[in-house]
């Protein structure tokens, strides 16, 4: 199956954008926080729904590719890709538990250690999501609805025990430390969404008829997308305005998907249909997607630039400026260093070793054991 640029242009646009508005948020001073407000009440939802979206439709991705391989292969079987996407998940959630250790340390607050940034979401809805990804795939989008609703009658119950010495407290830190990130009973749901969509995309680009793959594309990705996200973004505005600006509400979960389709369905247009060649128009999201976990694990330096001291005007200069000398330094390292400096890379040739070496240690001792009998 051919790799599909469109994702990699959806999940860089993602980081793209969740950097600009850590620059809002770390930059703009106090007078002009209007600026930082409304940016994030437009684009603040998109963002990290968008994330748990591409991320549960790559790893559906990923995950049937393999065990095509595993069909078509003696050396590979369904165990060896179950524990590929295991570990793989697991390293995530060291690199996610490492990264929130540090953030521990530098704000003095142990309790930062479980905190749902981006990276730690990921790697939680990669695990519970295993169980899931052979499932039908109505099954996965009637348990997204019922996480999704399940979320608010909790957080309901335990919002009163925040940041209190009780089990319910605890319940709620686990569940939701901070509110303000990206708790996982509320960003699970798109990650189960994303797995969905995956899928039929796979069986779709499993044709190699360009015909057929496209009266299919039309029929099963483009209409149902389309269609739903216009609904959703119709009921938003005419119904849901101006609540759907409010972060992580039942509003806000509206307007974002319905956003997601519509803008994902545009690029698979622009890809499928050769509107515009995704390759070179938008090379740029491409390098941000390539290096995702690199880049968003140090982005975290900018946060000590400008902090608290640019006005609405100069914040822009010194946006547009900072994006220009990181994407410059990305091509550089790209051409430089290529995959050595793409943690993500990374992470799936750590997992593919450690599930290579389990299995060479399982296979001698069964040979010792079959010897021992005999």
């Amino acid at each position: 199956m051919k790799r599909i640029k469109s994702i990699d242009t959806f999940r860089g646009w993602c980081l793209f954008m969740m950097i600009f508005g850590h620059m809002l948020s770390w930059w703009v001073r106090s007078e002009d926080r209007w600026l930082t407000s409304a940016i994030h009440s437009i684009f603040g939802d998109i963002i990290g729904t968008g994330f748990l979206f591409v991320s549960g439709l790559s790893a559906v991705l990923f995950f049937k590719s393999r065990l095509i391989k595993a069909e078509a292969s003696e050396d590979i079987n369904i165990e060896h890709v179950n524990n590929e996407y295991l570990f793989r998940a697991l390293l995530i959630l060291i690199a996610a538990l490492i990264f929130n250790s540090i953030t521990a340390i530098g704000t003095l607050n142990p309790l930062n250690i479980w905190k749902w940034y981006i990276p730690l979401t990921i790697a939680i809805s990669l695990l519970f999501a295993f169980s899931t990804l052979k499932t039908p795939k109505w099954f996965r989008i009637l348990l997204a609805v019922i996480i999704w609703i399940f979320h608010y009658y909790i957080l309901s119950i335990l919002l009163p025990y925040q940041g209190q010495i009780h089990v319910f407290g605890v319940l709620f830190h686990i569940l939701y430390n901070s509110m303000g990130l990206h708790p996982i009973l509320f960003y699970f749901s798109f990650f189960l969404i994303g797995t969905v969509v995956g899928d039929v995309i796979f069986e779709i680009y499993l044709i190699d008829n360009q015909k057929e793959r496209r009266s299919q594309f039309k029929k099963k990705i483009l209409l149902p997308l389309l269609t739903i996200g216009s609904i959703l973004l119709l009921i938003a505005f005419l119904f849901l305005f101006p609540s759907f600006l409010l972060h992580a509400t039942f509003s806000s979960t509206v307007y974002s998907l319905g956003t997601l389709f519509v803008s994902f369905s545009v690029l698979l247009i622009f890809e499928e249909y050769k509107v515009i060649k995704v390759e070179k128009s938008y090379r740029f999201f491409l390098f941000y997607s390539f290096y995702s976990f690199t880049i968003y694990f140090s982005h975290f330096i900018l946060y000590f630039i400008f902090l608290n001291r640019l006005n609405a005007f100069n914040f822009w200069i010194a946006f547009f400026g900072t994006f220009i000398l990181l994407t410059l330094l990305i091509r550089i390292v790209y051409k430089k260093y290529n995959i050595k400096a793409s943690l993500k890379v990374q992470i799936a040739r750590i997992s593919l070793i450690l599930v290579t070496r389990m299995e060479v240690k399982k296979k001698k001792k069964d040979r010792i054991l079959l010897q021992s009998k005999t």
